[in-house]
């Protein structure tokens, strides 16, 4: 059996991951608007994967002012894409089964 990383397979911080793992580096504010989590759920998920040292969290200034920057680490970058993999390999060998399946099928009629 595939074990997953509960960090990571969380809903929304699967939802979080994988924006940081497509573009890096996105405020708060983005990465509340894309992910539709609220403030405090952003933060308290945040929290959490942080202290896994998935993604950390900056002070930056911007044309609109100081804004929080969170960006995933490598350490993240290599775990999202690790458990990618294994979503990867189950949906590779359902689909196998499903064709030997209607090859099974298609031989017994």
């Amino acid at each position: 059996m595939i074990e997953f990383d509960e960090e990571i397979f969380n809903p929304k911080r699967f939802a979080i991951m994988t924006v940081l793992f497509l573009f890096r580096r996105v405020t708060e504010g983005d990465l509340a608007k894309t992910t539709g989590i609220q403030w405090g759920s952003l933060s308290t998920h945040l929290s959490r994967l942080e202290k896994k040292e998935y993604v950390i969290r900056r002070k930056s200034i911007t044309k609109e002012g100081i804004r929080t920057v969170v960006e995933i680490t490598e350490e993240g970058y290599k775990k999202y894409s690790k458990e990618i993999g294994k979503l990867e390999r189950i949906v590779t060998l359902i689909q196998s089964k499903r064709l030997s399946g209607i090859n099974e099928i298609s031989h017994t009629s």
